[in-house]
């Protein structure tokens, strides 16, 4: 989409990554905002003017909602969109897809040109400027430090003789562990949800949450995401853990995932194309005897695409699988997280986030791949 296109977004940047990337203005409640030739406008109540005026970028024109709507009963939605016609009769409006209908079709009844086509909004979200990415840098700290509490939890907790763990002499379950890296999170001034402590079995499913009393000589996949309250952005990593002694073919997957996590990273350039980054990580876990592939039951091996961007969405551009070619640019973020699930034993995956670079890549995940406590 050209940057100069006409923009409309009517929402709460909590809800829009848009909206916030577009202002900078964390705010709960709805609001307006717009795009003139490149000009950019956002109209605020009283309630939130001067914080608006405060926080948002400088670059938003802050308009005051009683100035552009002086009758009290027409400030709401279909009010703001008359004022739009009124001042910007022949307009284009383009919309984000996730525009809600009812507004969209409020827009259009009032003689609003509103189109809504599949493709970005704002496409150079997925080139991080140097604030972006002293965000995400630090969203990544908050989440190794996450991750550095489960991992001791797991060191700390004893083993019963139903191989059952043990933790401040109670048996640790998924749910006790996600509530520690979750606090931890909370402490440092981020917001997990959806955390991923799967163990055994529900690990062989990539988004199983996990449920249960962990234990002994199994593998356990933890995934965490929080997300930075100050600035909205995002870290995200992925380590797989036994506590005990693991098996060997618990041990050998390790070893393939770990091969093309590492394997694949290193081809991350400007210029490197995703799906020849997933299909080099395949070909390592094949090569180390760990097939991909589908029976009667379901699909096994690496069943998901090798990573995807971070940012102000968990998961947004560059998106590394599978026809995507896209040649990668200098200044994305995104994660390289290949795995392998087997509904006989289990799963594992290792995820890193790492920065294209003018020198090739940085990693933003300074955390050991341990396999064993």
């Amino acid at each position: 989409m050209p940057e100069n296109t006409n923009k409309l977004i009517f929402s709460s940047s909590e809800s829009s990554s848009d909206l916030l990337y577009a202002t900078g203005f964390q705010a709960s409640d709805p609001f307006l905002y717009f795009e003139v030739d490149g000009i950019k406008f956002a109209v605020m109540s009283s309630l939130e003017l001067q914080r608006a005026k405060n926080e948002s970028k400088p670059d938003v024109n802050i308009l005051d909602y009683s100035e552009i709507i002086h009758d009290v009963a027409e400030r709401n939605p279909k009010g703001l969109f008359n004022y739009l016609v009124n001042k910007y009769p022949s307009l284009d409006w383009h919309i984000p897809t996730n525009f809600p209908c009812f507004y969209a079709d409020m827009a259009r009844e009032i003689g609003m040109k509103i189109k809504c086509e599949n493709f970005e909004l704002f496409p150079k979200r997925s080139i991080k400027t140097p604030d972006e990415i002293d965000f995400i840098r630090y969203a990544m700290n908050v989440t190794m430090k996450a991750m550095r509490r489960a991992e001791n939890i797991l060191r700390e907790s004893d083993i019963n003789a139903k191989n059952e763990l043990i933790w401040n002499n109670e048996l640790l379950t998924s749910e006790i562990l996600k509530r520690e890296i979750n606090i931890e999170c909370i402490r440092l001034g981020a917001v997990a949800k959806h955390t991923i402590v799967a163990g055994g079995l529900k690990s062989a499913v990539p988004h199983d949450t996990g449920s249960g009393i962990l234990r002994a000589h199994e593998p356990v996949v933890i995934d965490i995401f929080p997300r930075i309250e100050k600035t909205g952005y995002w870290g995200d990593m992925t380590r797989t853990f036994v506590r005990g002694k693991a098996s060997d073919i618990v041990k050998n997957a390790y070893h393939a995932v770990y091969l093309a996590k590492e394997g694949s990273m290193k081809e991350v350039r400007v210029g490197a194309i995703p799906e020849k980054l997933h299909a080099l990580a395949v070909d390592i876990m094949k090569n180390n005897g760990f097939k991909t592939g589908k029976d009667d039951i379901g699909y096994y091996g690496f069943i998901h695409s090798l990573g995807h961007g971070v940012g102000l969405d968990i998961h947004e551009n560059p998106k590394i699988g599978p026809k995507q070619l896209k040649p990668f640019e200098l200044g994305e973020i995104f994660t390289i997280e290949p795995g392998l699930y087997y509904r006989e034993w289990g799963g594992i995956r290792l995820e890193d986030m790492v920065l294209v670079t003018k020198k090739g890549f940085e990693s933003f995940t300074d955390y050991a791949c341990t396999l064993e406590l």
